[in-house]
């Protein structure tokens, strides 16, 4: 045997030796490999299997929700304008982030909102929210509707202001949501539903990051429906300037048909911001024109004057002695002018008493009417209760009777009562409004009209009826206010009143009644009241005014009325 041969058995031994080893390691490797890939196969088939037969409506509703967003269109609420279409309330964007950092747990969640006093949303700034949506960050940012109140305090008790709906509101309106605005006061609550407009939604597909692909599908919002009032606006700044420091209110109406010229309220607030007014102590969100209740003093005079000459206890020729003062038993009874001057004046006819106001002559026609008939009387004239004027919040007053006093006091009733009564003290109250109104009913020939703000589109029921006063009646109580306002009248401040018209001066008649009522102020304060109309012969205007424990109507109520005709004739009725 050669070597060469011997080496070559020996090499092919040595390489099947080698071979067999290595041959059986690779095909277990394989064996478990297989076995895994089949294992994670199953798996995954399994898995797909649940996700899209055993799940897949389910999934497939999700993936949609995900993808497509519905989204709410706020409806802007209708603009509010004066009788000139001066917008007084407008819209302007709100911008609201989000989510509130200050909110943030540590954790980085955010609590549920109204549970932990955390809103979902906080108002910014329009900056702000242009600066979020540069940076991409737009679906943080909601822009919102919201409310402008142009002339802000001047118009406040007027039109009131609008706040987030309540979890009550949403109970009775179902198709509001949260952070939907609802009017709170004034003509915003009066007037919700003409002002509310309905909102729209929109569908839209989203992408991962939140941005908008496409619009799907859109319903628009209908807008709210404008609102014109019977306000003139410069007449609401210029009573608003009058009453400055006071506490009280001015009212101006057109007589011939009840509309509302002005009405302000002092103290006042911002409805552009009225957080800062809720704690103050002077009460600045009551209205005092429609729902102050004071004791009207002597312009109830007119009342008591009607109800002798409708009753027949008097007349033109009848005449009644001004004794300064009547006494029963222990208890007086004085004339103002007596009090004041010691002084009587004689014998006093009807016109001449609405002249000089005198005490005495009304103590007497009180006592001839009697209680009963004169508050039937001052029913008739809209006192005791509400005028129907379209703003929430108006008081009722109270006329008295000797019924009503045994029924809720159980009392009875004195001739000092009448006495009382009939020169507009007494248990007798009444707001501002009602005084302009009662005036109106003189200066329109006996029409008790309701006092209203809405100058169109909200309804067009009648609006004044006729008391059916005489001719002969009114034109005594007529006589008589116009009277008031001649020298030796009690209305000094319009004696000789007009305005300058072209350089020359145009002297203006006017119609008044001063007032000046008790109220048991420990100081002995006395609420100021003035009512008047004008021109006397063609009344066009109402003016009312009351100031709260000022003094006196001819010093303190007439100057405030005065300088409201003033301007009204020099600017506003020669237009």
């Amino acid at each position: 045997m050669s070597p060469s041969k011997l080496g070559y058995v020996f090499s092919e031994e040595l390489r099947e030796a080698a071979h067999k080893p290595t041959s059986q390691f690779y095909l277990n490797r394989l064996r478990v490999f297989l076995t895994v890939f089949i294992g994670i196969f199953v798996v995954l088939f399994a898995r797909l299997f649940w996700l899209q037969v055993i799940e897949g409506t389910r999934n497939r509703i999700l993936s949609e929700e995900n993808r497509i967003l519905a989204r709410r269109i706020q409806a802007p609420r209708g603009v509010i304008m004066d009788r000139n279409e001066m917008v007084l309330v407008q819209n302007i964007p709100v911008y609201k982030k989000a989510q509130n950092p200050a909110c943030v747990r540590e954790d980085g969640s955010i609590p549920a909102p109204r549970a932990e006093g955390c809103p979902e949303f906080v108002e910014i700034t329009r900056e702000e929210a242009l600066r979020l949506e540069a940076s991409g960050q737009q679906a943080e940012v909601r822009t919102l509707v919201g409310r402008r109140y142009v002339y802000g305090p001047e118009i406040a008790h007027l039109t009131g202001f609008v706040g987030e709906v309540s979890h009550e509101d949403l109970a009775e309106r179902s198709d509001y949501a949260l952070g939907d605005l609802i009017g709170k006061s004034g003509i915003e609550r009066m007037y919700e539903d003409f002002l509310h407009g309905k909102d729209g939604a929109e569908l839209v597909e989203v992408d991962a990051s939140s941005s908008v692909v496409r619009e799907v599908a859109k319903k628009e919002p209908v807008n709210g429906r404008n609102l014109r009032l019977t306000l003139d606006y410069r007449l609401q700044r210029k009573g608003f300037a009058l009453l400055d420091d006071y506490r009280g209110a001015l009212v101006a109406l057109d007589p011939r048909n009840g509309e509302v010229l002005a009405l302000v309220s002092q103290p006042t607030f911002d409805p552009n911001d009225v957080a800062p007014s809720l704690d103050r102590e002077d009460q600045p969100f009551f209205n005092r024109a429609i729902a102050g209740l004071y004791p009207p003093g002597s312009v109830f005079k007119v009342v008591t004057a009607t109800a002798g000459l409708e009753e027949g206890k008097i007349d033109a020729s009848t005449e009644i002695e001004d004794t300064g003062e009547i006494r029963i038993g222990s208890y007086r009874y004085g004339n103002w002018y007596f009090d004041q001057y010691g002084r009587k004046e004689g014998l006093v006819n009807v016109v001449r008493a609405m002249k000089r106001s005198n005490d005495i002559f009304f103590y007497r026609v009180g006592q001839l009417v009697g209680a009963t008939t004169l508050s039937f009387w001052g029913k008739a004239f809209g006192f005791g209760q509400a005028t129907g004027i379209d703003l929430p919040g108006e008081a009722q007053g109270l006329v008295p009777s000797p019924l009503w006093k045994e029924r809720e006091k159980g009392e009875r009733w004195f001739l000092g009562n009448t006495f009382h009564f009939a020169i507009g003290q007494s248990d007798l109250t009444s707001t501002p409004l009602q005084v302009a109104q009662m005036t109106a009913v003189i200066a329109n020939d006996g029409k008790l009209c309701r006092p209203h703000l809405a100058l169109d589109g909200v309804g067009d029921e009648e609006l004044c009826q006729d008391l059916t006063i005489s001719e002969e009646t009114l034109r005594l109580v007529q006589e008589g206010m116009v009277e008031a306002c001649l020298p030796k009248g009690t209305a000094f401040p319009f004696f000789n009143f007009g305005v300058e018209d072209g350089g020359e001066f145009r002297r203006i008649e006017v119609g008044c009644k001063t007032g000046t009522s008790e109220y048991g102020d420990p100081q002995g304060r006395t609420h100021a009241w003035f009512t008047v109309y004008a021109p006397s012969n063609n009344p066009e205007i109402v003016v009312t005014v009351l100031l709260e424990g000022a003094g006196e109507g001819s010093y303190q109520a007439a100057p405030v009325a005065k300088g409201f005709l003033e301007y009204y004739f020099k600017e506003i009725s020669a237009d």
